[in-house]
């Protein structure tokens, strides 16, 4: 299966969707002469006749009801694969490792971990609490939080 085909098969569902080719033509944001040349290849190509057309309508034939009916799922699978990737995309996720002192654990961090979760499911987080000085790099974390007015230089 082929990209051309796929596409030719989601013309075909749209339009035996709406009933005609300018309403496909319209939902699919392309023009009318495409879908019908979609529909054309496609059924040259498989050597059938899918759409039966009269001057006020199209619909399906038997053999183009037959194929609808086990291509309409599959379309929807797609779709739905589609819109999740969508979502994802600009989702952040990954690992997020933090250094931090006690007391800025439990007054700063531990009543936001919730709502952290809640808004980011896809990230996972790694707390070390510890109360001296930490090299953030040489530790291998992705942000430190130190109480106190000053930094070391490489900070």
């Amino acid at each position: 299966m082929n990209r051309a085909h796929l596409s030719q098969l989601a013309v075909l569902a749209t339009v035996a969707q709406c009933g005609s080719f300018r309403g496909a033509a319209r939902e699919l944001a392309i023009a009318p002469s495409a879908v019908s040349h979609a529909v054309s290849s496609l059924e040259a190509r498989l050597g059938v006749r899918l759409l039966a057309r009269s001057t006020r309508s199209v619909a399906p034939t038997e053999e183009g009801a037959q194929l609808l009916e086990r291509l309409r799922p599959a379309l929807s699978e797609i779709d739905l694969a589609l819109e999740t990737a969508i979502e994802t995309r600009d989702r952040p996720a990954g690992n997020l490792r933090l250094t931090v002192p006690r007391t800025a654990a439990h007054l700063a961090l531990t009543p936001r971990l919730g709502a952290f979760a809640s808004a980011y499911p896809d990230i996972v987080l790694e707390i070390v609490i510890e109360d001296r000085f930490t090299d953030v790099v040489e530790g291998g974390f992705d942000a430190g939080v130190r109480l106190g007015e000053s930094l070391q230089r490489d900070m």
